[in-house]
């Protein structure tokens, strides 16, 4: 298994809009959220830096992650298509953005996707570097709850 993280350019907004339609029709099907929109803002802010999520050279997900002040992070948006789910795919791929900036992070879990609650519960757990894992209040009414924790690393420790 071979996963990797590359940068989601400003040119892939159609592309990225495609993998959000996905995304939304799964975790907030009643929100009417433009896709092409949403993917115009997420590529042209300067806090966010998008990711897609490869196996091999197969486009299986995109991570959005949002540069916040104090050096902090939150994981906006994580996806892996539904095909390549349960294989290991995501977990590599939350190990391997979790790598990439050690240091403070956040992210809220939708209501309207139990395996995403089941999935960062283990995968947490389990990361390596992750210390001081809390649970805590949902950001938004639309999600179930959220997570803190800290990663270990060389930098922004």
């Amino acid at each position: 298994m071979s996963i990797s993280l590359t940068l989601i350019l400003p040119r892939e907004r159609a592309r990225l809009a495609a993998a959000l339609a996905n995304y939304y029709s799964e975790i907030a099907p009643a929100l009417a959220i433009d896709p092409s929109e949403r993917a115009g803002r997420m590529l042209h802010r300067k806090d966010v830096t998008a990711f897609w999520i490869r196996q091999d050279d197969v486009r299986i997900g995109f991570a959005i992650v949002l540069n916040l002040p104090d050096d902090r992070r939150e994981l906006s948006e994580f996806y892996i298509d539904q095909a390549s789910r349960r294989q290991g795919y995501g977990h590599a791929a939350a190990s391997l953005i979790f790598a990439e900036f050690p240091g403070f992070w956040r992210m809220g879990i939708s209501g309207q996707s139990p395996s995403a609650v089941a999935f960062w519960g283990t995968c947490l757990s389990a990361l390596r570097g992750v210390e001081q894992l809390r649970d805590g209040a949902p950001f938004t009414e639309h999600q179930i709850k959220s997570y803190s924790f800290h990663i270990a690393g060389d930098h922004n420790d």
